[in-house]
């Protein structure tokens, strides 16, 4: 007889702010890495930040897509009903954050939003 206890080892990434959409006015967004090279991104919407800690209690519109190295920073290349859509994000990935950068000009890149690694407890 033998137990075997275990967990994911895929890193999840956090990020909540305002969406300044007119019907949802905060939004927090997860991205979990997996190991063969793709990511899953959940975006929860909900009317006010005072909720933002239940986000799981709502409904994610989920996308998936693929990862590929692109020098020192990462190209997120995001698929929607198995195509390949026109959304791609340069992102630089360390063990606390995800930076994503987009184009300025004249091929410069601008930090635009970060996300935070979540530290996940297990019991």
């Amino acid at each position: 007889m033998s137990n075997v206890f275990g967990q994911t080892n895929e890193p999840i990434y956090l990020y909540h702010d305002h969406n300044y959409s007119t019907t949802y006015s905060y939004e927090v967004s997860e991205i979990t890495i997996h190991s063969d090279s793709s990511y899953t991104l959940k975006r929860y919407l909900m009317k006010n930040r005072k909720t933002w800690k239940t986000y799981k209690d709502f409904e994610p519109e989920i996308s998936s897509g693929k990862i590929r190295r692109n020098g020192k920073f990462y190209t997120l290349t995001e698929y929607g009903n198995g195509n390949k859509t026109d959304i791609e994000w340069n992102v630089k990935v360390t063990k606390s954050r995800l930076i994503f950068y987009f184009n300025k000009r004249k091929d410069k890149l601008k930090k635009s939003i970060k996300y935070k690694r979540v530290k996940l407890i297990y019991n």
